[in-house]
């Protein structure tokens, strides 16, 4: 197979380390594999070494008309068979240029939870998409009433857990390497924003250290953009609440293995997420994790069997919970077992790559037929 993979991405988040193991998984299994990405795409340093056709375009916004055509013009030189875009930017470019060149498949994976627009452009546009990919159950039934698709067209593939990347590590070294202390650590991990829930968490911090001395709070991501107001209002707030001196800002870290050993407890309080990749890279890890009962954690999740779910937006119920994790041993070690071996029997990556395999073979065959 011939698959164009199209993702405009700046920055490296969780949707994009899901292009870059998809890219990298379908290169081994032998198809030939092209991007359509952005001058300096964060993509070539994650795909260094990988065989793969590069191709630079714009990619500036949803009309990109330039992008449009260089796309299909990538699709009729190289008789490409598939189209996949991933960001919501990239959709109706991905589709105006599959309906100029009428030979390759559209498939759209989508990753967030907001909705797409209700705007008959992308109805349109959209309409004769082969296939939708999204990440959880909450996504598909977004998509179906936004976008008026048959309900076999859009298909629930979560993201994918590579186990090589989480092999045991020993603790102790990897409490070194993040000069770790404190008898207990609790993680918080993504981009720093009010959505991912950084506020609760420094409150919900604040009220356990005035209980326990023995515990220190990670906060681990960037702030996007330059002016970084949030970061500084969280800074703030944890100095006013007296938790400054137990709760550090570690800035983003590439070795997220090495740090999931260090820690003892991942909270992710978003306020909603389309899928959490933090949520089961952490449950890889063997780590207890509490997060909140929204959207695609919900999917992940088994409340008090594979961790703890809780309201979001609820720094009380919030604060009860981490209490009592980091107050339990036996607790956080039955979660992080068993929330370790069920996210390897439901989202490892060679099932979950079959899957999208899957859907690119029957959409190629629907498209044949059609012709």
């Amino acid at each position: 197979m011939k698959i164009l993979q199209v993702c405009s991405a700046t920055d490296m988040g969780g949707g994009e380390v899901h292009v870059a193991g998809l890219v990298r998984e379908l290169a081994n299994r032998g198809h030939a594999v092209y991007l359509a990405v952005r001058p300096d795409s964060p993509l070539r340093d994650a795909l260094a070494g990988i065989i793969a056709s590069w191709h630079e375009m714009p990619l500036r916004n949803s009309l990109d008309l330039q992008s449009a055509r260089a796309i299909a013009g990538l699709v009729d030189a190289h008789g490409i068979d598939i189209v996949h875009a991933h960001m919501g930017r990239d959709y109706l470019v991905a589709a105006l240029a599959c309906k100029q060149t009428k030979r390759a498949r559209l498939v759209l994976t989508r990753h967030h939870y907001l909705p797409l627009k209700r705007h008959a452009l992308y109805r349109w546009l959209l309409g004769d998409v082969a296939a939708v990919i999204a990440v959880s159950d909450s996504v598909r039934e977004s998509v179906i009433e936004r976008l008026g698709l048959p309900d076999d067209r859009v298909h629930v593939i979560p993201n994918w857990i590579d186990p090589e990347r989480f092999k045991p590590i020993e603790r102790e070294a990897a409490r070194a390497m993040f000069r770790l202390r404190a008898n207990i650590v609790v993680a918080c991990i993504g981009e720093l924003t009010p959505a991912k829930g950084q506020e609760e968490f420094v409150r919900a911090a604040a009220t356990i250290v005035r209980m326990r001395s023995d515990i220190e709070f990670l906060i681990v991501g960037e702030e996007s953009g330059e002016n970084e107001t949030f970061t500084a209002n969280l800074k703030r707030l944890a100095t006013t609440l007296g938790v400054a001196e137990k709760l550090r800002f570690m800035g983003r870290i590439r070795h997220i293995p090495e740090l999931l050993a260090a820690v003892d407890v991942v909270v992710v309080p978003s306020w909603d997420e389309g899928f959490s990749l933090v949520t089961i890279e952490a449950m890889a890890a063997r780590r207890a994790v509490l997060a909140s009962n929204v959207g695609g954690i919900a999917g992940i999740v088994k409340n008090n069997t594979t961790g703890l779910l809780v309201p979001p937006r609820d720094v009380h119920a919030l604060t009860d919970k981490l209490l009592w994790l980091v107050s339990d041993a036996p607790l956080r070690q039955r979660l992080s077992v068993q929330g370790q071996r069920d996210v390897y029997t439901r989202f490892g990556r060679e099932q979950i790559i079959d899957q999208i395999e899957e859907i690119y073979n029957r959409v190629i065959g629907e498209g044949k037929n059609d012709a």
